[in-house]
């Protein structure tokens, strides 16, 4: 839900200065109407797709499972539909134009494009709204105890899934309109003729960094009170040599079974765990969910993630520089506009993205669960090893490797329990598969194959490391390609000498 988020202000962004001149839709009534239809209608296929699924899940108490399957896919499949009417709307209609024509619309930068993401999250928002009896079910058979009325399940979710991203991203937004539209005054005052995007990449930076902060109080959070399981996390904190800010308690109203972590940087790094995870679930389990949290920051996930959104970028650039080359000059091969390349820009995303990601995505999910059932094997806790076990040998003492060569059975078998509550309580049915994490079904069979096989975890091990050194790769060859490059065109090469050499030769007094 985050990333399609994401896309949608990211599509903002890539929006063109000046309109196409070919435009599928330009009429001014129309225009707005089609921007305002799309979330419309999804919402109202949303609202029948609750009506079937709570009528299935009253009559085939047998297929509920399925039921719930469907459902989850149909309201990603609306979901999607919305925000591909977004793009349509931004790329082939005249909506955006006639919105920066309105002065009282466009007398605050930043203000149009955010009205051309109004029927987007309007949509979402009321779509969250109709679907809540099924959602409702599906927790109330997984006896998660949520009291939580419509009203409140979307307050919850416009906190947890919209606020989170959206509000650094508006705020990224308007810092972008605001430096274009005052590109002159920016080049004059800083002197350099890459002061906006200087100006804009600071401010991306600053907010991110920052974001933990920002997640503490858009998200209902608390302190862990002091007590036996807070010693017990910061214990293992030590062992692990995790430094984190704060402990932080979710507070979800029995919405949710669930765990995060938040933060780059020690300073500002936050694990949290959600107030029903911390009620239905014994020390064991709690403390094998906060090492896969833990597994996430000790593996690098975070910077690797970056690097992945870096070589993306890189590869959509280079594809688009080679077609706007390729379609240009006295005799070009191919007669593409500027309006088509950055279509196929953003449709070359969608694999980048939509398969790659997720495939990366997925991988280091299951070594995060690696993580979590290591810091769960005897050797963090007081657990007896269950026998058979090629982990720990009876009469050998426990090794801190055991990460490194595999997973016992007991901490395997903690963290499948784990596993298995979390979606039981969630009602979330074990086989529904998901894009970012594969399906918990999949995950308890993966960590209990592993559990006491040394040879799989080295293989395991040993792709991880692949997926990572490609990563490292990519962005390396990447940047010089990009590098080299700029530097050959006479007009960048001059805008850096006069942006970065001359400034560097002032500072040291030559």
């Amino acid at each position: 839900m985050h990333l399609q988020i994401i896309v949608a202000f990211a599509m903002l962004l890539w929006w063109p200065e000046n309109p196409p001149k070919d435009l599928w839709l330009s009429d001014p009534f129309w225009c707005p109407v089609f921007a305002w239809a799309v979330p419309v209608t999804c919402v109202f296929l949303g609202h029948l797709i609750t009506k079937r699924t709570r009528l299935k899940l009253k009559t085939r108490t047998d297929r509920v499972t399925a039921a719930l399957n469907s459902f989850h896919r149909q309201t990603s499949l609306l979901r999607m539909a919305m925000l591909a009417g977004v793009g349509v709307t931004l790329f082939m209609t005249a909506c955006p134009q006639q919105l920066m024509d309105q002065p009282y619309i466009s007398v605050l930068s930043g203000l149009p494009q955010m009205c051309l993401l109004l029927p987007y999250l309007v949509g979402l928002i009321a779509l969250w709204w109709v679907i809540h009896p099924v959602e409702k079910a599906s927790r109330d058979a997984g006896f998660l105890g949520s009291t939580s009325s419509r009203f409140e399940y979307v307050i919850f979710n416009v906190r947890h899934q919209l606020l989170i991203v959206a509000i650094p991203l508006t705020l990224i937004v308007f810092a972008y309109a605001a430096t274009q539209e005052n590109r002159d005054w920016f080049v004059k005052h800083v002197g350099s003729p890459w002061a906006p995007e200087a100006i804009l990449g600071s401010t991306a930076t600053v907010l991110f960094v920052l974001s933990p902060l920002l997640l503490r109080y858009i998200w209902s959070t608390t302190s862990l009170p002091p007590g036996p399981l807070r010693d017990r996390l910061e214990s293992l904190c030590k062992r692990i040599n995790l430094r984190v800010r704060d402990i932080l308690v979710w507070h979800s109203d029995g919405q949710m079974v669930n765990a995060a972590v938040m933060g780059l940087f020690p300073q500002l790094r936050y694990i949290l765990l959600s107030d029903t995870l911390i009620e239905k679930m014994n020390d064991d389990e709690i403390e094998s969910v906060f090492g896969h949290e833990a597994g996430h920051i000790y593996h690098h996930h975070i910077p690797y993630f970056l690097m992945f959104a870096l070589a993306s970028m890189l590869i959509v650039s280079g594809v688009m520089e080679f077609l706007t080359r390729m379609s240009g000059g006295l005799n070009p091969t191919w007669n593409l506009s500027r309006e088509t390349i950055q279509i196929i820009g953003i449709g070359a995303l969608v694999p980048l993205w939509g398969i790659c990601f997720g495939w990366i995505s997925r991988r280091f999910e299951r070594q995060a669960d690696v993580y979590g059932a290591w810091c769960a094997s005897p050797h963090e806790s007081e657990l007896d090893c269950q026998k058979p076990c090629a982990i720990h040998d009876p009469n050998d003492p426990p090794t801190t490797a055991a990460n490194e060569i595999g997973v016992c059975s007991t901490g395997a078998q903690v963290f499948v329990g784990a596993l298995r509550k979390v979606a039981f309580l969630n009602g979330i049915p074990p086989a529904e598969p998901s894009w970012r994490h594969s399906s918990i079904a999949s995950r308890m069979a993966f960590l209990t194959a592993q559990s006491g096989d040394p040879i799989m975890a080295k293989r395991f091990a040993g792709k991880i490391r692949a997926i990572k050194r490609t990563l490292l790769v990519c962005c390396a060859i990447g940047l010089v390609i990009a590098a080299v490059y700029i530097w050959n065109q006479p007009g960048y090469r001059q805008d850096i000498i006069r942006s970065v050499f001359k400034p560097i030769g002032r500072l040291f007094g030559q």
